[in-house]
């Protein structure tokens, strides 16, 4: 085929579903295409299958080319300016962060018209067959004012959260969005979700259900997740991450904690967390690290999550649930993989749960929305089982069980990349993916399954459309906390009881995949 190809990712490429999305879609292109990746990626060096970076300066032009190997795809990063927008707000080193809603009109037309000067810079000296480009926040209306000027035809690949987070909150978006649509080749979501969800958002029925719109779902890199290296590699690469790192530790969490746990005034816990971040990068690998490796994973039978750590994903109702999994299963372990701006709470939550802190529970319960930088507010679920808790007179029994969780068994491993996250997933039995937030897929359930890992996740959006299993669906209602643990200890007897279980679900992963997905989208090109 050989196609010359533009993929457009205007962020970064580490940790989310759509960062990855990006870079497995790319390495797939490049088996049989010349690929130029462009992306906001300030670790380049880091990427797996990039051959050149290049640098445009203030005018569009390439004035930094730099060789990695001979091989791969180029990774190219547009002037932007400082600012970066993007859909869940976060810090990132050089950059001003907004989150695209907060954007004034003159910053992005300004984010918009440098983009499209670069494109079309660009695409002056480098010959482009087809443009790919990621979120329906802005990219699709970028490409139409670049195809204008152009020529070159672009597909638009939509993702959850800049539809959920940003185009239903801001008609700008809508608007601007839908003009890209109406010029693009196609438009391609992951999900019957995602469908429904755009019908909703734009009011445009038709077009959503035109041939031009298509459903591809999202997939796993197989290849990368059966790589299993050795615990003498694995100790390697965590010994050299370690040495640049400035990454949390166990140790910061409970200092925190013996600072927080008498203090019930919500601006004081704030001012104390803020403190304790200042002197780490929370993004960077976790300090204690291989110690946390070596201890507390020998048994096969633990529970998993991956993802961000924040309010949306939903690792405190994982939390709230665990007296009754301990109760009923008191060797089992739990591991934590991930990194952001609410797991200073999540560490004082457990560490709150386990001394049975009634006062300080209930401040983080009531008002913990604050404590990830929002407006003070409940932690919805949370708030409605702890009411539930105290009308039937329960709390002091749950928190006598609360007090038998082994902190040792409850483990933050902090921020993983792929290099280590297979050997992590292969020490565990069951991942949960309890988020309270639309998803528009289920990947990180498939990436579990992949390795024989019973998936569990809330009954809603694209995170359902993966899974078959009725015992791996969780009811996202005011009884969240006590329907997780149903499930999850239901599917903790069924290891017991079910010899190879994990058969089914790796056979049922099989059908994602990046190469599928990939050629599914070649196919629209």
């Amino acid at each position: 085929m050989n196609l010359e190809i533009l993929f457009w990712h205007g962020y970064l490429l580490h940790g989310s579903g759509s960062n990855i999305f990006a870079l497995n879609i790319v390495e797939e292109f490049l088996k049989e295409n010349n690929v130029y990746l462009f992306s906001q990626e300030n670790k380049w060096d880091e990427i797996e299958g990039i051959g050149s970076h290049w640098i445009m300066d203030s005018n569009q032009d390439i004035s930094i080319k730099t060789k990695f190997k001979e091989t791969g795809f180029v990774g190219v990063t547009p002037y932007i300016g400082d600012l970066l927008p993007v859909f869940v707000y976060d810090d990132y080193d050089g950059f001003k962060v907004k989150t695209f809603d907060k954007l004034t009109n003159m910053e992005l037309e300004r984010y918009i018209d440098l983009n499209v000067k670069a494109l079309i810079k660009f695409l002056q000296t480098t010959k482009i067959d087809i443009i790919y480009c990621n979120h329906f926040a802005i990219s699709p209306y970028i490409m139409k004012k670049v195809e204008e000027k152009t020529g070159v035809p672009y597909v638009v690949i939509g993702h959850g959260s800049s539809l959920n987070y940003i185009i239903s909150k801001d008609k700008r978006y809508m608007d601007l969005s839908y003009e890209g649509f109406l010029s693009s080749k196609n438009v391609v979501v992951q999900s019957e979700y995602i469908r429904g969800r755009s019908c909703e958002i734009y009011e445009k029925i038709d077009f959503f259900k035109d041939p031009r719109f298509q459903i591809i779902p999202s997939g796993v890199n197989f290849d990368k997740f059966n790589r299993l290296l050795k615990r003498e590699e694995i100790k390697k690469i965590i010994e050299d991450k370690v040495h640049f790192s400035n990454g949390p530790s166990k140790e910061i969490y409970d200092e925190n904690y013996e600072k927080i746990k008498k203090i019930e005034d919500i601006e004081e816990i704030k001012k104390i967390v803020d403190r304790s971040e200042e002197g780490i990068e929370y993004r960077d690998i976790d300090s204690d690290l291989m110690s946390k490796l070596t201890e507390k994973l020998k048994d096969k039978n633990n529970i998993l999550y991956i993802g961000k750590l924040i309010i949306s994903k939903g690792v405190q109702i994982l939390l709230m649930s665990l007296p009754y999994i301990f109760q009923k299963n008191p060797n089992v372990s739990i591991t934590i993989v991930g990194y952001g701006k609410f797991r200073p709470t999540l560490e004082i939550l457990l560490r709150g749960l386990i001394e049975g802190n009634k006062e300080l529970l209930e401040i983080i319960i009531e008002k913990g929305n604050y404590l990830e930088g929002k407006k003070h507010g409940e932690l919805k679920y949370l708030s409605k089982f702890w009411n539930s808790l105290k009308k039937d007179d329960k709390i002091e029994r749950y928190l006598e069980l609360a007090k038998k969780i082994n902190l040792d068994r409850v483990v933050f491993l902090g921020k993983l990349d792929h290099d280590i996250l297979p050997y992590v997933i292969k020490k565990h039995s069951v991942i949960v993916v309890p988020s309270i937030f639309p998803e528009s897929f289920g990947m990180v359930s498939i990436e579990g399954m992949s390795q024989g890992l019973i998936p569990i996740v809330f009954n809603h959006s694209g995170l359902k459309e993966v899974i078959p299993f009725k015992d791996s669906l969780v009811d996202l209602d005011d009884e969240v906390v006590n329907n997780l643990e149903k499930v999850i200890n239901l599917n903790l007897e069924k290891l017991e009881k079910i010899p190879n279980i994990d058969k089914k679900f790796i056979i049922e992963s099989k059908k994602y995949s990046f190469e599928s997905v990939a050629k599914r989208l070649l196919d629209l090109g």
